[in-house]
């Protein structure tokens, strides 16, 4: 998927947005314990302090054994989560290598790795899903059991690191195709790699101070959720022109067990996120997911490669502060679209979702 120009000029100022994964690695830490009323006060963690750069280029390096300069970076379809995990006061980190973002499973060197903090949610925390329930597979990581999972398209661990509930996660396209750059290397040595990376931040993490990992807290008050009251069937009906008459559907989706949800599931709970499903005659389906108070985060759509990913959607009538942004399958047609309306974000999926985000911004306006 090729950038959009226009968007990569006006939104070139919000780059720099992207959670703390730019800056330098910090220094080794003093071999003397200062007294604690001479301590300086401990900062947040940033991405780069979280795992040594040399990790990273080592579980990105290909098959060819060229060395690589991983870069700040985040996947289009992770940009949503990512900003809620930001929003609850977590810590999303993400780098990739290659010619940018590919269509699904193409040859492409592209690959990325993901780091997922969620602090105080170690007693939250359950194996990553494989199939319809938990994986059964672990390694030993940093003094515990770490849950890891293999498939396309990646390898993931996962464990409980101190208070945190910390995901690492490994993707590159073409894995179960051909031409990914981790093509002609063993398995074992990709998994060897990620499982340093995975190490390295488990342990981070576990010997970081409480300060460490306090990250800035949206403030939102979300309510109880209400899929028919936020989303307007018959709205939605006209927005979709649908034949007169016709009945649409609202109605909240069930956010599964904690054992299929994962960390994801967990970072939507503490956000107050909940989803939607819309049905109707003519309509296939579409799931809206709605995140009250996510407002301020918008502008992580336009870091890499979400700049990339996503194009600016043209409203009509909407006020100067709302925004939508839209991604389009390899076939150019509309499959996810996002919008931003009285200080809440929406995630709409499925058919037709330019026409549901616009029926969103009717109603809420």
């Amino acid at each position: 998927m090729r950038p959009n120009t226009a968007v990569v000029a006006t939104v070139s100022l919000l780059l720099l947005a992207l959670t703390g994964c730019v800056a330098p690695t910090a220094s080794p830490a003093p071999t003397a314990t200062p007294s604690p009323s001479s301590s300086p006060a401990a900062s947040a963690l940033t991405c780069d302090e979280l795992v040594p750069p040399e990790l990273v280029a080592a579980a990105l390096e290909g098959a060819d054994g060229v060395a690589v300069e991983p870069v700040s970076a985040v996947k289009d379809r992770d940009v949503f989560d990512g900003m809620l995990l930001e929003g609850v006061g977590g810590l999303p980190c993400s780098w990739r290598v290659g010619s940018g973002m590919p269509e699904y499973n193409a040859p492409s060197d592209w690959a990325y790795l993901r780091i997922d903090v969620l602090p105080e949610a170690a007693d939250q925390w359950v194996p990553l899903p494989s199939g319809e329930g938990p994986s059964s597979d672990t390694r030993r990581l940093a003094g515990v059991d770490a849950s890891f999972s293999a498939g396309d398209p990646g390898w993931a661990f996962s464990a409980p690191a101190g208070d945190a509930w910390v995901d690492v996660r490994l993707s590159a396209a073409g894995l179960t195709g051909s031409g990914s750059r981790f093509a002609g290397l063993d398995t074992s040595v990709v998994v060897d790699r990620i499982a340093a990376v995975a190490e390295a931040a488990f342990t981070t993490v576990q010997q970081a101070a409480p300060a460490q990992l306090e990250w800035p807290v949206l403030e939102s008050a979300p309510g109880e959720p209400d899929c028919a009251e936020l989303l307007d069937g018959p709205g939605l009906a006209a927005a979709l022109q649908l034949p007169e008459g016709s009945t649409i559907v609202v109605a909240p989706v069930d956010p599964g067990t904690s054992a299929t949800a994962g960390l994801p599931g967990a970072v939507r709970a503490a956000a107050g996120a909940f989803q939607c499903r819309v049905e109707g005659e003519g309509l296939k389906w579409t799931t809206v997911t709605v995140a009250p108070g996510l407002a301020p985060l918008v502008d992580r759509f336009a870091a890499p490669d979400g700049d990339a990913g996503f194009e600016p959607l043209a409203l009509t009538g909407a006020p100067t502060d709302v925004g939508a942004v839209i991604q389009r399958d390899a076939d150019g047609a509309p499959s996810l679209a996002y919008v931003s309306v009285a200080g809440t974000v929406y995630e709409v999926e499925g058919s037709a979702p330019a026409a549901v985000v616009q029926a969103i911004v009717d109603h809420a306006v």
